[in-house]
């Protein structure tokens, strides 16, 4: 495998406004648009960022995860409420943060936590490598959150159709199969270490029915759980009972986060 292929689509915003009368209807219908329109939408936001739990009050990792897989509810069916995005709470953490969970994934840019789990400023912290793989200097940014801010939970999440762990794949079985991997496309991006890192996830799947590829993306992931309840700065939090570690899979298509067992 000498090259990923990465791809991705521009969007434009199309602006514009038409003249509907005179300068006097325009200011109404404005108006009334602000008043109607806009004031509801604001209520109903409101509302819902009231009915969500407050993740910086929950004490224990499955309180926490619960809370995560409720926001992930939330963002799947286009109901987000967006909570702690406010100045006020932007300035209560400027004195220090304490983050109740901590989100290893991927860089891929359709998969951003805070998103994903509807969470706000100072609730998650995030680590992000191509399709989630860690070496010790990246292990140690993602034990940060629990070993050093006694955040209970730690989320390893991969997501479907990821494309390292796809490059990776296909350079591996082609080594296999005694074959040259081909090129995607010849812009120059090497992955070398990185098919490397993701040869175990590889090895582990071979056996694993339905597609390949997905069944490499979890092995990967409970591969990741497993290194990291044993990382020096976690195992005795993990034995302790203080941390869990949960390991689980996005979907692009669906939106939806689900837990997967290691």
């Amino acid at each position: 495998m000498k090259s990923l292929n990465v791809s991705g689509n521009r969007r434009k915003l199309l602006t514009g406004a038409a003249a509907i009368g005179t300068g006097s209807a325009l200011v109404l219908a404005l108006d009334a648009c602000s008043t109607d329109t806009g004031g509801a939408a604001a209520s109903e936001t409101a509302s819902a960022a009231a009915e969500v739990p407050d993740l910086k009050d929950l004490e224990t990792a499955e309180e926490i995860w619960d809370a995560l897989l409720e926001g992930n509810q939330r963002w799947a069916a286009g109901e987000s409420a967006h909570p702690d995005a406010d100045v006020e709470t932007r300035q209560e953490l400027v004195e220090g943060q304490a983050p109740r969970a901590a989100v290893f994934t991927c860089v891929d840019s359709r998969v951003a936590p805070e998103l994903v789990f509807d969470t706000g400023v100072g609730d998650i912290m995030v680590t992000r490598t191509a399709a989630n793989t860690f070496d010790p200097l990246v292990s140690e940014s993602v034990s940060y959150g629990p070993a050093a801010l006694e955040a209970p939970l730690l989320v390893v999440l991969g997501h479907q159709k990821c494309g390292a762990v796809t490059a990776a794949h296909d350079a591996l079985a082609a080594a296999d199969a005694g074959e040259e991997a081909e090129e995607a496309e010849d812009h120059g991006y090497h992955l070398p270490e990185i098919v490397e890192a993701l040869t175990p996830a590889y090895e582990a799947a071979k056996e694993e029915s339905g597609d390949p590829v997905d069944a490499m993306i979890a092995a990967n992931v409970a591969l990741t759980v497993q290194a990291l309840k044993e990382h020096p700065n976690l195992a005795e939090l993990v034995a302790d009972g203080e941390l869990t570690v949960v390991g689980a899979v996005y979907s692009l298509e669906t939106g939806v986060v689900t837990e997967i067992e290691v």
